[in-house]
């Protein structure tokens, strides 16, 4: 990279046991998603970039770097997109991390690179154009989703996220949604409710009212996008929120050694 560029950036493979995951993408870039990304190159990057909820860049690695867009979905995570274009080798998409987001867990920065690489994809192909406008005002269940998806998949997607969720209190839900820097917190009768803006046209809501769990997406992104790019940023975001909660309780049970 140029010596003049500011950011201190990695790939997967800096992460823990991230090889594997980070061929994973090479290989939908360079295979399943080659002929799409070629697409991008038509597509205005400002636009592009406001409809990931993102920014482009002024300062670029290399010369024949077409845009270069940064992402930050919530603290600590950041991701970079890095778009090639040349008309004798074609394109290519590179996926890079801020330094500091080696402390995600590797599996959940891989799912970030592949739903929003997938989201490119068909951004390339002209399945969805970049969008200006917001948010619908109405809420889409997460049942509704899981219905256009053709099952039950709520258990799946959060598992045993559902049982800590109703444990967090609405201080700790305050503090945990500060420190992710992403998103609006509200205290609620009986419980809070969080909702993060997920794209320029998607939010995500998450609502907790022990017993109750209620999750849902504005209505007009939820009605837009596919089932899975829903479901995968329902499980993100309540990952990143849980772990940050822990951080603020260390009393909440632990689901694994990243929560």
């Amino acid at each position: 990279m140029s010596k003049d560029f500011p950011y201190d950036l990695v790939t997967l493979r800096d992460f823990e046991s991230g090889w594997g995951w980070d061929a994973q993408l090479r290989g939908l870039i360079r295979q399943k998603y080659r002929r799409d990304l070629e697409g991008l190159s038509h597509l205005d990057p400002q636009l592009l970039a406001r409809s990931l909820r993102a920014e482009v860049l002024p300062e670029q690695p290399y010369a024949s770097v077409k845009w270069f867009i940064r992402l930050c979905p919530f603290r600590p995570l950041e991701l970079y997109f890095q778009y090639d274009w040349d008309e004798e080798f074609g394109t290519d998409l590179r996926i890079f991390y801020a330094r500091k987001s080696l402390t995600v867990p590797t599996e959940d920065a891989f799912v970030f690179g592949w739903d929003f690489l997938g989201l490119l994809a068909r951004y390339g192909r002209g399945t969805y154009v970049p969008e200006t406008d917001g948010p619908g005002s109405g809420w889409v269940p997460f049942e509704a989703v899981e219905a256009r998806a053709g099952g039950a998949l709520k258990d799946w997607a959060l598992g045993p996220r559902l049982e800590v969720l109703p444990l967090i209190s609405a201080a700790v839900a305050q503090v945990a949604m500060l420190r992710l820097d992403c998103g609006t917190w509200v205290e609620t009768a009986g419980g809070w409710l969080a909702t993060w803006p997920v794209l320029q046209d998607l939010s995500l809501h998450l609502r907790v009212a022990p017993p109750e769990i209620q999750v849902a997406y504005d209505d007009r992104g939820g009605s837009k996008y596919m089932p899975e790019f829903l479901l995968s940023m329902a499980w993100l975001y309540i990952n990143a929120l849980i772990r940050q909660a822990r951080q603020v309780d260390a009393d909440l049970p632990r689901l694994s050694r990243y929560f």
